[in-house]
């Protein structure tokens, strides 16, 4: 078996490209590593070129909120219902399968659906996504849509204000 050296410009190139959302065999052949290697990168849990099953958790005890989300269709749905009016919370709560106290908070107004769409990319000024925020290198603010929008308005604003 051919082994190569992983150097740290090997894995910068490799964790470039898989910022911009390349598959991992694309980046494997490209970059001379394995697909496992590049998994490892990214932070999967593997052994033996498979995903390991999660622990058993041996203890009883509660280990406090798991901090899933709710998506903003199940919030919707809530809303829905809670303006139909037949339902009681508890009720909604099962229908839904979500606790009663998301059903109060959603009846409150203190949780409302979080729109889960990403805003429009203009391709025309070679914007596109990242698969993972970034800091921009010019004014440091974390981004995940490249190049940084701030900046482009501060340059546009900047020769606006110049004048002609």
């Amino acid at each position: 078996m051919d082994r190569k050296v992983i150097t740290a410009a090997i894995v910068e190139q490799a964790d470039r490209l898989l910022t911009f959302g390349i598959d991992r065999a694309t980046i494997a052949a490209r970059v001379g590593i394995t697909e496992y290697v590049i998994g490892v990168m990214v932070g999967d849990k593997l052994r033996n070129g498979r995903k390991q099953q999660p622990q058993q958790q041996r203890s009883t005890r509660r280990r406090g909120p798991t901090r899933q989300g709710t998506d903003a269709v199940t919030i919707r749905r809530i809303q829905r219902m809670l303006a139909v009016g037949i339902l009681n919370h508890a009720q909604i709560a099962h229908e839904v399968g979500v606790s009663s106290h998301l059903v109060a908070r959603v009846a409150r107004g203190r949780r409302a659906p979080v729109s889960t769409e990403h805003p429009p990319v203009f391709r025309d000024l070679g914007e596109h996504f990242v698969r993972k925020p970034i800091r921009c290198e010019v004014c440091g603010a974390l981004i995940s849509i490249v190049p940084c929008r701030a900046c482009r308005i501060c340059r546009v604003s900047q020769k606006n204000s110049s004048g002609p």
